[in-house]
């Protein structure tokens, strides 16, 4: 989790592109911002995140401005983006809702669904972008079963879905082109990390005619993938929403381990 900023350290830079702010609100969710910050000016609310230009991960700034325009329908609008004095900052249009919850039984579900089975049917631009086959190598002895030619955000963190009149995909750093069934698969882990039992997690990923469509073989590599990944994320970090990954992929794993190939995809 990168560590947060003063939002007053970029406020001319902010203003410069909105006009004088009125008022300030620090977002704490998210994980891979310095700056997360929503502020009002008189032309209305405007939700602004960025990193220093010397961030390892500045590039993922560059991802989400690349990809803005695709999902913009599923997201939220960028509306303007800064690169100056040693910063990158983003403003997009600010929306309200919650964080989604991925609890067994929250009427969020069948809505995040929805956003999901809408984003699986926008064509992947051709614009770079990482590859699940290259992502996901180091992870697994099959990487090929995992390419594909479709639109994937694979970060379901549950701040990355904002529930307001509809969910709204947010937070577009890892874009990945691959096979249609790897965003319901990483859905999935955190709806187990989130008290779903892997049956569970896997109906509600049922509701993608892609997971439906998927090869076992596929499946079960990536799942031992996402297992070994987040249990490789963990050694080395000890916070506690890793550590339930880590424990939901390799419940998972297990679970489908033990299970004749008739009963799973």
């Amino acid at each position: 989790m990168t560590d947060r900023l003063n939002w007053e350290s970029v406020r001319d830079l902010i203003e410069e592109m909105t006009g004088p702010i009125q008022a300030a609100e620090p977002v704490a969710d998210g994980l891979n911002s310095q700056i997360a910050v929503a502020v009002r000016t008189s032309r209305g609310r405007t939700f602004v995140k960025g990193l220093r230009d010397d961030h390892p991960r500045v590039w993922t700034q560059e991802c989400e401005k690349r990809i803005n325009p695709y999902v913009r329908h599923l997201s939220a609008t960028l509306q303007w983006a800064v690169e100056r004095d040693g910063w990158n900052l983003l403003g997009f249009e600010h929306l309200d809702g919650h964080a989604a919850n991925y609890s067994p039984g929250s009427r969020d579900l069948p809505t995040i669904a929805d956003a999901l089975r809408r984003l699986q049917d926008v064509p992947c631009p051709d614009v770079p972008m990482k590859r699940a086959e290259q992502r996901w190598a180091a992870y697994t002895d099959t990487p090929d079963l995992f390419a594909g030619d479709r639109l994937l955000h694979t970060e379901w963190t549950p701040t990355n879905v904002l529930i307001g009149d509809r969910a709204h995909i947010l937070d577009w750093a890892w874009p990945t082109r691959g096979a249609a069934w790897i965003d319901p698969a990483c859905w999935a882990v955190w709806l187990i990390a989130s008290g779903h039992t892997p049956a569970q997690a896997e109906a509600w990923a049922a509701c993608l005619p892609s997971w439906n469509d998927a090869p076992r073989p596929g499946v079960d590599a990536f799942v031992r993938a996402q297992a070994a990944m987040w249990a490789d994320i963990a050694s080395a970090d000890p916070e506690p929403w890793i550590q339930r990954l880590a424990d939901a992929g390799r419940h998972w794993d297990t679970h489908r381990s033990a299970q004749p190939s008739t009963q799973l995809r």
